[in-house]
């Protein structure tokens, strides 16, 4: 028994290491450089909201994922009514933090401000489960969370087999199928997670007023205008022009990639 005792503190201390290690990788330090953000924040003072931009664009080239950063770079837009890129910050702050009130009802009022209301096609099975983490949990904790109920798993399998015939095992086999459920409920969660938000890409126009075409080109069929603050659903890119999600049945909407700006793009920049 003895023997078991130290193999299993052998073992969970190694997931316990393993653990440790990956919730460091998937929680990456990129906190913005604090001289910085307070020189943007005087000039936001001052009433200087294209200098402070500027400041904080230039944090977010950089690399830094600072949901401050985001937020205040939200507000100076704001201020200089760029609807547009007031929204798309604001929605990029929102991810970094999904439980900041003042985050989500600057980005509420903000919505209010929009020309137009665009269809919103996420309404699916898929869309729905990847909503129930969406508004309390960022996509990084959300697999923090699978990955600590992995561990968990793991450590009380190893305890349950070490354990003889008895209560003991008996209670650990009960614990070990809640530990399994809720890992699979939060496998399915992370997966939904994951591919909402790379099958169906959000965007905002960020264009005071873009032109939509019936096929991605410049002498097609207008068939309507959107304007600064739309947040779009990308269906497909080709080339310099992109394909929004439109209802079931409806003709094809294309309008030129330079209009929009990704919520999380390329360039790591959220």
């Amino acid at each position: 028994m003895k023997r078991n005792a130290v193999t299993l503190t052998l073992i969970g201390l190694c997931l316990i290491i393993g653990l440790v290690a990956a919730l460091t990788i998937l929680s990456p330090s990129t906190t913005a450089d604090a001289d910085a953000v307070s020189t943007a924040n005087q000039l936001y003072a001052m009433g200087h909201y294209a200098e402070a931009a500027k400041i904080l664009e230039q944090l977010v080239t950089q690399g830094v994922q600072d949901s401050i950063v985001f937020y205040n770079l939200g507000n100076a837009y704001y201020q200089q009514n760029d609807l547009g890129r007031a929204i798309l910050n604001y929605q990029r702050a929102v991810r970094l933090a999904p439980r900041d009130g003042d985050i989500k009802a600057n980005l509420q009022l903000a919505r209010e401000q929009a020309v137009d209301l665009f269809p919103d096609e996420t309404t699916g099975p898929v869309d729905s489960l990847a909503n129930i983490t969406r508004n309390w949990l960022t996509l990084n904790e959300t697999a923090v969370v699978a990955l600590s109920l992995w561990f968990v798993l793991g450590f009380l399998l190893l305890v349950w087999r070490q354990l003889g015939p008895g209560a003991a095992r008996t209670g650990t086999k009960y614990v070990l199928i809640v530990a399994a459920a809720l890992l699979a409920l939060t496998g399915l969660l992370l997966g939904s997670r994951l591919y909402t938000e790379n099958a169906q890409p959000d965007g905002v126009v960020v264009a005071d007023a873009v032109a939509v075409s019936s096929e991605p080109g410049e002498l097609n069929t207008t068939e309507f205008s959107l304007h600064s603050g739309t947040e779009i659903n990308i269906a497909e890119t080709n080339g310099d022009w992109i394909r929004l999600e439109m209802p079931d049945g409806a003709a094809q909407s294309w309008i030129p990639l330079e209009a929009v700006e990704m919520v999380a793009d390329d360039s790591g920049r959220s």
